[in-house]
């Protein structure tokens, strides 16, 4: 390839390939590689956490055994976790295969990682730039700033610090090539990057970053070569951009392959949210505005950090003064373009590689991380050494540099050493997390797991029932439903597995959670419970065969278990087994006489088969247990009703309305037997009882609503009234395309025109 001629040294600059140059160079990447494993060692003594760690190493079916053909398969083949990311999968397994489940080797893993990325930075820094002493600042801020103590500190995020690593390979290799290009020195670069992106996909802005450098400090746009100005014609300028976009075009075909693989294999495991109704992109694009804001202010002032920051409702003047930071700095950056390259270099740097993460496409339920600024923030660090150089350089106050640069290293690794104390187990960490945000409720549900797994039950429950209250979720709900069981509370265990599947049938923690079930079916203390939890998971998805067969499976260990009779009828009679769910409800009723759910639903069975008498019985049956139950007054009242005793079913509809004055069924159907009964015609009642209707609706009539109210009008003999609401719900139905319904409707407003009030035959008795 014929690129570009070579970088020429900055003003100031040394030649790195002399001895004592690269002497100093070594001692100075040693000494930052020991004091970086120093103030990282206490992670030797830390736990695992229940927050990833589980999922990725110590309950991975792939990982927890070693090395083996059938994990490295996977580990190229799948993304079923999260992403593509083969690297970072072996590396766990060879951990495992060395030392095992001892989670202080892994955590070291991880140190010695950050290190080398941490020497990979200064060695690629320094022959970007040659100068060896910013080199070296930067390389010591990225490698003990506090917010990269959430790469460094969480075995899970192992991804993060190969990722690192590959990255400042990559742009070592790209130096050698533009020094001397050729195609084998081009390779290196391809395989730094495509390890990269083995490890995480966050490194897809390299090749971006590539054509940053280009411009400054390695100035092979031409503009500024070394020491010269050149001026170049805007076509030679756009042919060389050309030519260096050109040069990277292996590298971008990658990003292309490895975004598409990512967007599409995050979808696919339910953790990326591209859904507006759920997050709108108005929000995306605050959140993400605040976030670029965040990250910069915890930079320079890091200071409470919590491994997960929930999405919150941000205030108008936090994203007002990030957009005016931004847009200040943007601009200083700009406006120094010429003169301080390194001021628009590292601040596009820390923009563009944030890209990914930045939250325009929500990955997660967090609305930042600071995992995320590992290898951003190096683009402001670059800013920030270079532009204190050059101030100190030029007022002769190196003294006054060096003292700069020894104090903020020195109080970054203080504060990163406290800060490594949160992470020595879960229960430190989540803690941490909730002091820093109070009402987290994926620290609380986390928190709760951790204490779970170490036998505190009772606060295990308390913290997911804090949990559910601050942000009802599946996952939560299901962990509640586990702590209960295992604390012996199965109803309450049966409760809240129940809320979990209804709030979301399809959730991946339900799928997951179905799996795991299935796997302690055959469990002898846990069969009865497992198979009851299975049947709620599957009746809330609309399988009712699959619920009653679970049922069934729960019922041949606990033969007298009548809740669990009345469930499996529910079922039968879905399935259209209406005999078999009668047979169901009249064993549950021997065994227990006095079960109202029973009772009720055998009488709503009988009902439609047209047993009224026997129905009726059943239903008074079921309210000397439950007076207070509205459903069954109403249904109650349906069947007395049929059976034409209409006093007695009126009754029972105000019993129903005065148990619960919101219950529209019996509201609609009582305001639709006054109006239209000849024997209980009472005009200004049915009135009543529609406005009431109407009321319980919201504001929102439906077409039988709208009928229902027009015939209590006409009852009362306000009939121009009640043909301007008929006409109204007229128009609705036609908008709706409810033909029978509009039909109807016609009928009735020609008798309001004629100053009659509508009345119902026999067939006509329930309300439309």
């Amino acid at each position: 390839m014929n690129l570009p001629k070579e970088v020429e040294p900055l003003r100031g600059g040394t030649d790195i390939s002399s001895g004592g140059a690269v002497l100093v160079q070594s001692k100075i990447a040693a000494g930052l590689a020991i004091l970086t494993l120093l103030i990282f060692l206490p992670v030797v003594e830390h736990e695992f956490v229940c927050y990833d760690d589980d999922v990725f190493v110590t309950n991975n079916p792939k990982v927890a055994p070693g090395i083996t053909w059938d994990g490295i398969k996977w580990a190229f083949t799948s993304a079923d976790i999260d992403y593509w990311r083969p690297v970072s999968w072996l590396s766990h397994m060879l951990d495992i295969e060395l030392f095992g489940p001892v989670a202080g080797a892994h955590h070291l893993t991880n140190v010695l990682i950050h290190a080398a990325a941490a020497v990979m930075l200064l060695l690629a820094l320094n022959r970007l730039t040659r100068s060896l002493w910013p080199s070296a600042i930067v390389a010591a801020l990225f490698a003990w700033h506090p917010l990269h103590v959430e790469s460094v500190a969480w075995i899970a995020e192992r991804k993060d610090v190969l990722c690192g690593f590959f990255f400042f390979f990559t742009l070592w290799a790209y130096v050698r090539y533009v020094e001397q290009p050729c195609f084998r020195r081009y390779v290196l670069v391809f395989i730094g990057f495509l390890l990269g992106v083995m490890s995480k996909p966050m490194i897809v802005t390299l090749p971006c970053v590539l054509l940053l450098l280009d411009y400054w400090p390695l100035n092979r746009l031409n503009t500024a070569p070394g020491m010269m100005t050149v001026t170049i014609s805007r076509w030679e300028l756009a042919r060389t951009t050309g030519r260096l976009v050109a040069e990277k075009l292996p590298l971008f075909a990658v990003v292309l392959v490895l975004s598409i693989s990512t967007i599409y294999s995050q979808h696919h495991v339910g953790t990326m949210t591209v859904d507006s109704s759920i997050l709108p992109f108005w929000f995306r694009l605050i959140n993400a505005t605040t976030s670029y804001s965040i990250y910069l202010g915890e930079t320079f002032w890091p200071n409470s950090f919590s491994v997960v920051y929930p999405l919150v409702p941000i205030p108008k003047w936090k994203w007002m003064t990030a957009i005016f930071v931004l847009v200040s700095v943007s601009l200083v950056a700009l406006h120094q373009a010429q003169r301080r390259k390194y001021l628009l270099v590292g601040w596009c740097w820390y923009l563009g590689v944030l890209v990914p993460v930045i939250g325009l496409i929500q990955v997660g339920e967090q609305a930042h991380a600071n995992r995320y600024t590992y290898l951003p923030l190096v683009g402001l660090f670059i800013m920030l050494v270079w532009l204190v150089n050059d101030c100190c350089s030029a007022l002769n106050m190196t003294r006054v540099a060096r003292a700069l640069a020894i104090g903020a290293l020195a109080g970054l690794a203080l504060v990163t050493r406290s800060e490594l104390g949160f992470w020595e187990n879960g229960a430190t960490l989540f803690q941490r997390a909730i002091e820093v945000t109070p009402n987290n409720a994926s620290a609380l549900n986390n928190l709760g797991c951790e204490l779970r797994s170490r036998g505190r039950k009772k606060e295990a429950i308390r913290r997911f029932e804090e949990s559910v209250a601050s942000y009802p979720r599946p996952h939560a709900y299901l962990n509640l439903a586990i702590a209960y069981f295992e604390a012996g509370d199965e109803p309450r265990a049966v409760l809240n597995a129940n809320r979990a599947f209804r709030l979301a049938p399809t959730d991946n923690a339900v799928n997951e959670a179905i799996q795991n079930l299935k796997l302690s079916l055959n469990n002898p203390d846990e069969g009865f419970f497992v198979s009851r939890v299975l049947a709620l998971a599957f009746a809330a998805r609309g399988d009712n065969a699959e619920a009653a067969r679970y049922v069934q499976m729960a019922l041949r260990l606990k033969p007298a278990e009548v809740p669990l009779m009345v469930d499996l009828a529910a079922y039968q009679s879905a399935l259209g087994q209406h005999q078999e769910a009668i047979a169901t409800l009249r064993h549950a009723i021997e065994l227990s006489p006095t079960n109202s759910a029973a009772h009720s639903n055998l009488g709503a069975l009988l009902a439609n088969r047209g047993q009224r008498d026997t129905a009726i019985t059943h239903y008074r049956m079921a309210l000397a247990q439950e007076p207070n139950n509205p459903n069954i007054h109403h249904n109650l009242a349906l069947a007395l009703m049929h059976t034409g005793q209409l006093t007695e079913a009126r009754k029972e509809f105000e019993a129903a309305l005065a148990q619960d004055q919101h219950f529209l069924p019996s509201a609609k159907q009582l305001a639709w037997l006054l109006a239209t009964h000849p024997e209980l015609r009472d005009g200004l009642a049915a009135q009543k009882y529609a406005g009431l209707a109407l009321t319980i609706s919201a504001g929102s009539p439906s077409v039988p609503l709208l009928d229902v109210s027009a015939a209590a009008l006409a009852a009362a003999g306000n009939f121009s009234q009640a043909i301007a609401v008929a006409n109204d719900a007229l128009s609705l139905a036609h908008r709706q395309g409810a033909t029978n319904s509009a039909s109807q409707i016609r009928r009735r407003i020609a008798l309001y025109e004629s100053g009659k009030p509508f009345t119902q035959t026999k067939a006509e008795a329930l309300a439309p």
